[in-house]
């Protein structure tokens, strides 16, 4: 029985069961992107644009044919072939013959060479056999001398992966008929356990979600082909198994808009049917099956088919997705998901109110450049071979920086797509009017060792509201003698965020505050600002420093997203509010807060630490950050931690949490105390307690409650202690996260 690549999981005779039964709709799809390359050829001459479309059109144009048996389908394939190897290269404005072009050709003539065997006349077949050996040796021999250069041994980098995924559907197709295909078939093996064994565990790309988008993929497809192959499963990969949640939590509250770290062509050209389906298949994410159906439902399917940058775009990959599409997989909704989640290795935290459409979303990111473990295994690399892998050129120099949107509204905005990275678009700080890494090229990362980079020191989430803290000092140029950069935050249920920096040098320097917006802000006077988007409208009030000045600017930014096509200019505008202390200074304090619910914000007279109180009709919070290691000391507040969060509710406390803490006085009165510092979340209510905590190591806590009649310790009734005398419950807290409930 005949065999095809990519379609061994089931006989042709099975898959064309499929597309009439459960793969109805998704066949469907597959004929109408098939149908219309009928009357669309490509042009005689290679144009100058990118030609990588006519690979995925063979392939769904031979899929269509094997599963329908209708002839129109091969006829106009062997037009597309004809036309594509009369090219003399793949590839014109961008290294011909040697990049993406000539790989996507690769890939999908590849599979149309294996596919149509049947079906093209031997003059046609032979030709086509001839250009894909020919193209092939080409990109095979430009990976040999290219090692250390650039995409040959650049792991983390798209091109990396499409380049080897389009010579490895073409060595297999030709392994019969040419004997150097086995080269080819193991240096792509190589390098994809390579890759895959490089890239983070907790599923984050630093190019961002719409290279995500185009470049993830190729994992995917390799993977598949070597299993269907050779046995081998490269799917057990922590990146591949979390890398869904990755794009999902970088979703807006719409599920469409995007907080767009790295180049990103715009904001919503950032999904795929083909890869939720894979992946939800692959690794039983519901939530990446719901998402899939829901876009079917909403019509975004329709929407990014029409109008999504990225090319050869979402329709081109209907051929994988109806391969991909498994339709048992349950499809729970993505509102069971909790509402944040960390992605240490990219130093990336993203949080939201809710999962409803009207919620905010934030991203926070303090990371290294490509992310933790791609910074330093490249450097190890390069120290050990002399190989420049580390080609971040998708990357920003956005250390301590932030994206928030409201609904359809963004608050705080990225650069997306940039020419030339700066860290003046990015909501984070300038010093003496110098950002981070090395900006204002298109690469900020280039020739920079190990010493540089930046992380995220520490985040807790308690459902809705979470803190964060991170430290960018290293992202500047030493010569700045900057020691500390520390910005902390708090998200509060959507209503406000708190942010906190503390900076430090060696020397008097002049710090300015950065907040990047859709449209100029509005001054208001004594330190507040309006900044309105679509129907939402935030205040920015500014605590600490209690003097400053400020600058809006309009700033003007754009990129060509690939030199294939080099008329194709994406450009935007944004505004940058700086707010600056009236002198410079060795050190500095701001305290920020953007408030969406229209709360009074004042400053809290402190002995110890900053802290603040937002108050609206009964509901409020005091905030407080401590200055040193001293804690912190106010009105009401007695907190030997780094930072404390505390919600009032008609005048007492329903949700407090704090960091690094072993002591917590609120009002006089002893509310929790731990024998080694402790994050903690409580929350009270008329039906018991829940206690919240991570902790280092195992520590005893005590914690002011009523004697309870049940103590649960994660999901599991344990014994405690009950001291009438202090009105406290006594237990032991395990290293990690513990979870305890009270009734």
């Amino acid at each position: 029985m005949r065999e095809y690549l990519l379609l061994k999981r089931h006989s042709l005779e099975d898959w064309q069961r499929l597309a009439e039964s459960t793969h109805a709709s998704q066949f469907q799809r597959l004929l109408k992107q098939a149908g219309s390359h009928h009357d669309d050829l490509p042009p005689s001459t290679h144009p100058s644009d990118s030609i990588t479309y006519i690979g995925t059109a063979v392939l769904n144009l031979g899929l269509a044919y094997l599963l329908s048996g209708e002839d129109p389908y091969a006829h106009t394939a062997r037009r597309w072939i004809e036309r594509a190897i009369s090219y003399p290269h793949w590839g014109k404005e961008r290294m011909p013959d040697h990049d993406l072009d000539a790989a996507w050709l690769l890939f999908g003539l590849g599979l149309g060479y294996d596919w149509l065997k049947d079906a093209l006349p031997p003059e046609e077949r032979d030709a086509l056999r001839d250009k894909l050996i020919t193209q092939g040796q080409k990109l095979y021999d430009f990976a040999l001398i290219s090692e250390g250069k650039w995409w040959s041994s650049a792991y983390w980098q798209n091109h990396n992966w499409i380049c080897y995924g389009g010579l490895a559907v073409a060595a297999y197709a030709l392994c019969n008929e040419f004997s150097q295909a086995g080269s080819w078939v193991a240096r792509a093996r190589d390098n994809f356990q390579r890759s895959l064994s490089y890239m983070p565990e907790d599923g984050s790309d630093y190019e961002g979600p719409v290279y995500w988008r185009y470049g993830v993929i190729w994992f995917l497809i390799y993977a598949d082909l070597l299993q269907q192959e050779t046995g081998e499963d490269l799917h057990d990969s922590e990146f591949l198994r979390n890398t869904f949640y990755y794009r999902l939590y970088l979703s807006g509250p719409n599920l469409v808009d995007t907080a767009n770290f790295g180049d990103c062509h715009d904001r919503r050209s950032a999904h795929s049917a083909a890869v939720y389906a894979r992946l939800a298949g692959l690794y039983n994410i519901g939530e990446a099956q719901w998402l899939y159906h829901h876009f079917r439902r909403t019509g975004e399917w329709d929407r990014e088919g029409v109008e999504g940058l990225v090319k050869p775009g979402l329709w081109a990959e209907s051929g994988l997705e109806f391969l991909w599409y498994q339709p048992e997989v349950e499809a729970p909704p993505v509102a069971d998901l909790p509402l944040s989640r960390a992605f240490p290795d990219l130093g990336l935290l993203a949080m939201r109110s809710s999962w409803e459409g009207d919620a905010l979303t934030m991203a926070f990111k303090c990371g290294a450049p490509n992310g933790m473990k791609a910074w330093h295994s490249g450097h190890m690399l390069k120290r050990r071979h002399g190989w420049e892998t580390l080609n971040a050129g998708h990357d920003h120099p956005d250390a301590n920086s932030f994206i928030i949107i409201k609904g359809d509204d963004y608050i705080a905005v990225d650069d997306g797509y940039a020419k030339s990275k700066w860290t003046a678009h990015h909501s984070t700080l300038l010093i003496d009017g110098r950002g981070q890494y090395a900006e204002g090229t298109k690469n900020a990362f280039r020739n920079l060792d190990e010493t540089w980079s930046a992380r995220l020191e520490a985040s807790f989430a308690f459902e809705d509201v979470v803190y964060a803290r991170g430290e960018a000092a290293r992202a500047y140029a030493p010569d700045l003698g900057l020691r500390q950069f520390t910005r902390e935050m708090l998200f509060l249920e959507g209503d406000a965020v708190v942010l906190r920096d503390t900076v430090s040098a060696d020397a008097p320097r002049r710090f300015d505050w950065l907040l990047q917006t859709d449209s100029p802000p509005e001054a208001m006077g004594c330190g507040s600002f309006t900044i309105k988007s679509g129907g939402t409208a935030c205040r920015l009030r500014a605590l600490e420093p209690d003097e400053l000045s400020y600058q809006a600017s309009e700033q003007e930014i754009s990129a060509n997203p690939t030199s294939a096509k080099p008329d194709w200019i994406i450009s935007n505008t944004q505004y940058a509010l700086a707010l600056r202390p009236p002198e410079p200074g060795e050190d500095c304090s701001f305290l920020l807060v953007l408030d969406l619910a229209g709360f009074t914000v004042e400053s809290m007279r402190a002995e110890r630490g900053l802290a603040a109180s937002l108050t609206n009709d009964g509901l409020g919070w005091r905030l407080g950050f401590a200055r040193g290691r001293d804690g912190i000391i106010a009105e009401g507040l007695n907190v030997d931690g780094r930072w404390f969060a505390g919600r009032r509710k008609n005048d007492r406390y329903d949700l407090t949490l704090a960091g690094d803490v072993t002591s917590l006085w609120l009002d006089g009165e002893l509310h929790f105390v731990a024998d080694r510092p402790v994050d903690i979340a409580l929350r009270r209510s008329a039906e018991g307690m829940r206690l919240n905590i991570t902790a280092p190591d195992p520590a005893w806590i005590r914690f002011k409650s009523v004697k309870p009649d049940k103590f649960s310790l994660n999901g599991r009734d344990e014994e405690f202690h009950y001291d009438e005398a202090t009105d406290m419950v006594w237990a032991q807290a395990r290293a990690g996260k513990s979870k305890i409930l009270i009734y």
